[in-house]
C-alpha cells in the first residue's frame, strides 16, 4: 500500500490533499465511490493510459463502476486477455473485472463484484437505452454523488483564453454561462457531457452531486487533488447569511473551522459570537465576521478540505465583498492562502507573527487597524 500511495502522490504532486481525498473515498460504501464512463474513442485509442490509473485505484481498493459501450468491451476482449488466474498477464487490463448481469439487481451485482476484488463493468447498448437514463438509474441505486466522463477530448476550454474551465456551476437549466460553453464546445464528447450534466444535475436533489469531464491521462489528478484536472459541473453553491447564533448549528460551524485550520479552538472563541456569518448550506465553508470601529473583521475564513475544489470559498468571498466594507483580517505567514490574499487585498503589512490585510480602508486608519489586529487574541491552541 505504501508503494501505491507513493506512486499516486508522485503523479498528483499533492500528498496532503491526496490523503484527505483517499480517507473520504474509503469512508464511503464501496459501491458508492464513483461511476466512470469512458467513450468508445477513449477505449480504442487510450485504453492503456486509462487502465494505468485504474490499476492504482484497484490497489487502493477503490472500485468505480465502469460503464462501457458493447463495442468497446468487444474490443477489449479481442486485444486484452481476460484475467482468470491470480497472476495478472503483462499485457492484460492489469486488474480483475466482472461484467454486471443486467437481469439481476444492480446493487447486489456491484457489491458482489467488489467483494470479489473485481471491477464491476456495466455494458451499455446505445440502441436500448439513453446514456442519461442509465447514468441516472445507476447513480440512484448505488447512492453515488460523482460521475466521471473520460474522453480523449479532455476538459472544456475557453475558446478565447485557451484555459481549462475547471468549474461550471449550474443555477438553472438555461443559465447563460452554461449556454455560452455549450456553444463553444468543439468535440462530440464535450457536447454530450454538457447535455448529460444539464439533464442530470437539474433533476438530482443532492447538492453534492457532480459530474466531471477529464482525460484518460489525468484521472488520478482529478480524483486526488483540489485543483483537479477536468471540467466539474455541479449545482450552484447555496450561500446564506446569519446574524444570530440561534439560527445555525454552532457545533457544526466550530467543527468546520477546526477541520479547515487543522487546530483546536480555545474556549474563549467557542463562547464568542459573530456579527455576521456567511455559510454554505451544507456547512462546507463559512466566513465568521465581527464588527469593529474600523469595519468588519474577517475572523475566520474556513473551507473544508473536500470543498476546496468546488468553488465554495470563492462564492463566500464574493458575498463578503458585497456585504462587508471596509474589511480587515490577518493570516499566519505559513498559510498557503497568503498568495491569494495578497492578490485581492488593498494593502498588506507583515511581521514575524502575522500578515495584516485591509480592503476599502481609509489611509489614515491603517496604523490603528494594524494595531487592533496585532492585539487580537489567538483563537487556536498551538499544534502539538
Amino acid at each position: 500500500m505504501k508503494d501505491v500511495l507513493s506512486r499516486v502522490f508522485e503523479i498528483t504532486r499533492d500528498p496532503r490533499d491526496g490523503l484527505l481525498f483517499l480517507k473520504e473515498f474509503q469512508s464511503l460504501s464501496p459501491e458508492s465511490f464513483a461511476i466512470l464512463y469512458a467513450d468508445s474513442e477513449t477505449i480504442l485509442e487510450s485504453s492503456e493510459a486509462l487502465f494505468t490509473d485504474l490499476k492504482l485505484l484497484y490497489k487502493l481498493d477503490l472500485y468505480p463502476v465502469v460503464i462501457l459501450e458493447e463495442d468497446s468491451f468487444q474490443y477489449l476482449k479481442l486485444f486484452f486477455p481476460i484475467e482468470q488466474v491470480s497472476e495478472v498477464a503483462e499485457h492484460s487490463l492489469g486488474f480483475f473485472y466482472q461484467t454486471i448481469n443486467r437481469d439481476k439487481p444492480l446493487l447486489d451485482e456491484v457489491s458482489n463484484s467488489i467483494k470479489s476484488k473485481k471491477f464491476p463493468i456495466l455494458l451499455w447498448d446505445r440502441d436500448d437505452e439513453k446514456l442519461a437514463s442509465l447514468l441516472d438509474r445507476s447513480r440512484s441505486i448505488l447512492k453515488t454523488t460523482k460521475i466521471i466522463y473520460v474522453s480523449n477530448a479532455g476538459p472544456i476550454k475557453d475558446n478565447f483564453t485557451g484555459k481549462i474551465k475547471s468549474l461550471l456551476p449550474i443555477e438553472t437549466p438555461d443559465s447563460e454561462e452554461f449556454k455560452i460553453f455549450q456553444k463553444q464546445t468543439q468535440s462530440n464528447s464535450q457536447k454530450e457531457f454538457l447535455n448529460l450534466s444539464r439533464e442530470l444535475i437539474n433533476q438530482v436533489s443532492d447538492p453534492h452531486f457532480n459530474m466531471v469531464l477529464t482525460s484518460p491521462y489525468t484521472l488520478l489528478t482529478e480524483l486526488f487533488t483540489v485543483k483537479g484536472s477536468g471540467t466539474l459541473v455541479k449545482r450552484k453553491n447555496r450561500i446564506e447569511t446569519f446574524t444570530r447564533t440561534s439560527e445555525v448549528d454552532m457545533q457544526r460551524v466550530f467543527q468546520l473551522i477546526e477541520e479547515s485550520f487543522g487546530k483546536k479552538l480555545k474556549p474563549e472563541f467557542l463562547e464568542s459570537k459573530f456579527d455576521l456569518l456567511i455559510l454554505e448550506e451544507s456547512y462546507r465553508a463559512c466566513a465568521w465576521l465581527q464588527k469593529t470601529e474600523f469595519g468588519y473583521l474577517l475572523s475566520k475564513f474556513a473551507v473544508g478540505g473536500l470543498a476546496r475544489g468546488a468553488g465554495i470559498g470563492r462564492d463566500i468571498w464574493d458575498q463578503i465583498l458585497v456585504l462587508c466594507r471596509p474589511l480587515i483580517w490577518r493570516s499566519k505567514p505559513e498559510n498557503n492562502i497568503n498568495k491569494w490574499y495578497i492578490s485581492v487585498a488593498q494593502g498588506v503589512e507583515k511581521d514575524t507573527d502575522w500578515y495584516y490585510y485591509w480592503l476599502g480602508l481609509e489611509q489614515n486608519k491603517i496604523p490603528e487597524t494594524i494595531q487592533l489586529l496585532k492585539n487580537s487574541p489567538e483563537d487556536f491552541f498551538p499544534n502539538q
